[in-house]
């Protein structure tokens, strides 16, 4: 495990074991006062989180004798860090499954590099709101929905006995913007502005209906007091 020397004003951790892709990726983020910590296997992983403040983690899904889906999995519940999954498995099936898990972004390799750091910049810029809590503190009041409250002060949805839901981020941020806007259809686009961040959506980019789908299957939402599909413009809540 080794950190890049330069200072930073923010910490990515990127989970691989291929030295090389460490070495560009940290000299890239470097020129962005950005500092790399690097591990190559998921215990390694684990003890950099409990060693450094990370805003994000990139993780490779091919990791030496493990899945990294097991380590996204595991971080899925911390909403306080971000992650993009970076790898070389471009099935479509793959994105699904990484973001249905708790991945915010999927990246394919090989990778432009400066694309890589604008959406690691962006990424972090996301989880600095989040963590400041402007993302969910303009509606703090808890909403009740079924069985289940969402909490925008606790950052949960806590079911009856108080218990939080386990939702990634990113299915916090949709159901915390369908609640605040409740009675209100709410598009893709401006959905996608909430949860994935400011800029043009493209039209192939299905992570919101990834992100309703998951909370419909969670917390028991495709009925009465559910999210509703709105055809071709988006959601609301009843």
């Amino acid at each position: 495990m080794r950190t890049t020397k330069r200072p930073s004003t923010a910490q990515v951790l990127l989970v691989d074991d291929d030295d090389a892709i460490h070495e560009l990726v940290g000299i890239a983020l470097a020129d962005e006062g950005i500092a790399l910590v690097s591990a190559t296997t998921i215990p390694d992983a684990e003890r950099a989180l409990a060693a450094h403040d990370v805003f994000l983690a990139l993780v490779d899904l091919r990791l030496r004798g493990t899945d990294g889906m097991e380590l996204v999995r595991k971080l899925a519940g911390r909403p306080d860090l971000g992650i993009m999954i970076v790898s070389g498995k471009a099935d479509p099936l793959d994105r699904v499954i990484g973001i249905e898990l708790g991945a915010d972004d999927y990246v394919t390799k090989p990778f432009d590099l400066r694309e890589l750091v604008a959406r690691v910049k962006r990424r972090i810029a996301r989880m600095r709101e989040v963590r400041a809590g402007l993302s969910t503190r303009a509606g703090s009041a808890p909403v009740k929905i079924g069985r289940w409250t969402v909490d925008p002060e606790r950052h949960a949805v806590l079911s009856p006995e108080g218990v939080p839901a386990d939702l990634s981020e990113s299915e916090f941020r949709t159901i915390a913007c369908l609640a605040r806007n409740r009675g209100r259809v709410m598009t893709r686009d401006e959905l996608h502005a909430v949860v994935v961040g400011p800029g043009t959506r493209d039209p192939l980019d299905r992570r919101i209906d990834v992100y309703v789908s998951s909370l419909r299957r969670k917390l028991d939402l495709a009925g009465k007091d559910g999210i509703r599909t709105v055809h071709r413009v988006g959601y609301i809540l009843d």
